[in-house]
């Protein structure tokens, strides 16, 4: 990792990310037409696939950050 920022630093700031994804990963289940929650998941899932590929190419443990399994917010 960068000095930028440290790794717990990081992994925390993952996990409130995966939280809020969870959130509107619960609203859109409960309103499946819902355009705006529809995009919303989309824009989390894209987010989520970039980090997992940058840390797969520094050869990181996804299941340390809570990205292995980043399909489930599909």
């Amino acid at each position: 990792m960068d000095n930028l920022l440290n790794k717990e630093a990081f992994k925390h700031m993952i996990s409130l990310l995966l939280d809020n994804a969870n959130d509107t990963l619960q609203t859109y289940k409960n309103s499946p037409k819902n355009n705006y929650y529809a995009g919303k998941k989309l824009g989390y899932y894209e987010i989520f696939n970039t980090l997992k590929n940058r840390l797969e190419t520094r050869e990181e443990d996804l299941k340390e950050y809570g990205l292995d399994d980043v399909d489930k917010l599909v």
